[in-house]
């Protein structure tokens, strides 16, 4: 094993880096084994100040961090980043290392070298260290670069040296500029004009890549000898070329295919099904599930269509999209746990015999009344425009998160002139792949609502429909609060206790309904409890 002595006070600004590169390296090196001491406590803080003063290391920052490991001492947050991974990896290869007991630990330390010092931030830092620049390629409501934009002024806290130049990808010059780059560093084609997209030094940062613990990481590298602006020598003509040899190379079933994987898309899926369950929640049928999944899927259409043709972009660079993002996230995330919560809750109700008492099946009476309220009326009409709307907001939130590679190169070459034309034509070809999953999704469920053969097979197989449905509904929750819980500062491991927390609730939940509705079932029908007993 690599062993560590960790010195650490939980209340020290550097102490998040320090916990999330120690457990980066746990992680990645399995024979990791990392000792903590927590100098808040007396006795560790009089050990450390007796090993420091052995040393002839001087006073040093209230809290500052130490590691020991191997024959070393680190002292300091940067110094801790930018030498200890490499020290591990070294140790590792030699067989591990062992810590020695606290009394010979002094002498089996390097003593004779100069004191260790701790680096000096703000000015006298920044006069004393080389810069370290970075590329950050971004995107109007890209959930993503939301978390990476967060990370990054956690990183900015700890190295003042480093320099950020933010570049937009709905600007040509960026698209332009990233493919050059992207060349330069040997990022396969695929995941070219992707955000977030991260360069510095030798190293690439690329979407789910651009963790906070990977940018202390790949800047952590550079602290010694800075890193020097690489796209300084950018290239436009060699990059727009480039992109238009990349068009060029695509065929009609490719950006078909493409549109189709990108429709894929579990944030839709959930806002369409939620729209589908209300409808149905409220007794309406096919005509109605109709319109609305037409408007949804025309908004969604529509939305990228405007978008390929640069009619949004200013809509697009709004910042207020990319607030709401991580709101309407939130919002999503908590309809799919409510409904995977009353849809389990259902398919209990159906295995015990009482359909009737389905959540997600109002009772006859309060549907009718509510049919009276909205039947051939405006409301019904205001729901599929609400539809519209929702399918236009969730494509521009979504849009940074698809359509990479494909979507952007094809909107690059709408301004070549003579590729215009054939430019547009896979645009709209996309479009239609990319809403074809939603479109497939609202017919089933037209034809669920109308058609009385698969009505009678829906009734025969209730349990099993509620069951899978269910885990549809699970499976959407975990994926929307991986995806939410970075905007709002979590970060693994706590995003996976936080998906184990979604799932404890889910059950828990359904547990006390069940729990609590049973004495008002029995209550309801009697002759039938007695007739079972």
């Amino acid at each position: 094993d690599v062993q560590l002595l960790v010195f650490y006070d939980p209340n020290n600004g550097d102490f998040a880096a320090l916990n999330i590169l120690i457990g980066q390296l746990v992680q990645e090196n399995g024979n990791v084994q990392p000792y903590a001491s927590d100098i808040t406590a007396t006795d560790n803080a009089e050990k450390l100040a007796e090993l420091n003063s052995s040393l002839g290391i001087g006073d040093l920052e209230p809290g500052t961090p130490q590691i020991v490991i191997g024959g070393q001492v680190l002292i300091g947050l940067s110094a801790i980043q930018s030498q200890l991974p490499q020290l591990v990896e070294d140790y590792a290869a030699q067989g591990g290392v062992s810590l020695p007991p606290w009394e010979d630990l002094v002498d089996s330390l390097v003593s004779d070298e100069p004191a260790p010092t701790v680096e000096t931030t703000g000015e006298a830092a920044q006069s004393e260290t080389k810069p370290i620049y970075m590329a950050y390629f971004q995107q109007a409501g890209c959930q993503e670069c939301a978390r990476t934009s967060y990370d990054l002024k956690v990183v900015e806290s700890q190295y003042p040296q480093w320099v950020v130049e933010s570049f937009s990808m709905e600007e040509p010059e960026s698209k332009t500029l990233n493919e050059w780059m992207s060349e330069k560093y040997g990022v396969p084609e695929e995941k070219r004009l992707s955000t977030p997209m991260l360069f510095v030094g030798q190293d690439v940062l690329i979407g789910t890549e651009a963790t906070l613990n990977n940018l202390l990481i790949a800047v952590g590298k550079y602290v010694q000898g800075g890193a020097e602006r690489s796209w300084e020598d950018f290239d436009e003509a060699q990059a727009e070329q480039s992109l238009v040899d990349r068009f060029r190379s695509f065929g009609v079933l490719t950006v078909l295919g493409a549109g189709l994987i990108d429709g894929l898309n579990p944030c839709a899926f959930a806002t369409l099904i939620f729209f589908i369950s209300y409808l149905t929640f409220t007794g309406r049928r096919g005509r109605d599930i109709l319109f609305v999944g037409i408007a949804f899927a025309l908004g969604v259409f529509l939305t990228y269509l405007f978008v390929g043709v640069g009619l949004l972009k200013i809509v697009q660079s709004l910042s207020f999209f990319t607030a709401l993002g991580r709101w309407v996230y939130l919002l999503t995330a908590l309809l799919c746990v409510a409904l995977a919560i009353l849809t389990f809750r259902d398919y209990f109700k159906v295995r015990e015999g009482e359909t009737t008492e389905m959540a997600l099946k109002l009772p006859l009476g309060l549907r009718r009344r509510i049919n009276k309220v909205i039947r051939e009326g405006s409301q019904v009409r205001a729901f599929v425009g609400m539809a519209f709307v929702t399918g236009f907001v969730v494509s521009l939130l979504e849009l940074a998160c698809t359509g990479q590679v494909y979507l952007p190169t094809i909107m690059f070459v709408m301004s070549v002139p003579e590729l215009a034309s054939q430019a547009f034509l896979f645009l709209v070809l996309y479009c239609l792949m990319f809403i074809l999953p939603l479109i497939v999704v609202f017919v089933l469920s037209y034809f669920g609502t109308t058609s009385q053969q698969l009505g009678q097979f829906l009734n025969r197989h209730t349990s099993t429909i509620k069951f899978a449905t269910g885990l549809v509904f699970v499976g959407l929750s975990l994926w929307m609060t991986w995806t939410v819980a970075p905007l709002f500062g979590i970060h693994v491991p706590w995003t996976w206790l936080l998906m184990a927390g979604v799932v404890a609730v889910i059950i828990l939940v359904v547990a006390v309904l069940l729990v609590t509705e049973k004495p008002a079932s029995r209550q309801r029908n009697p002759r039938r409890r007695r007739s079972r007993a």
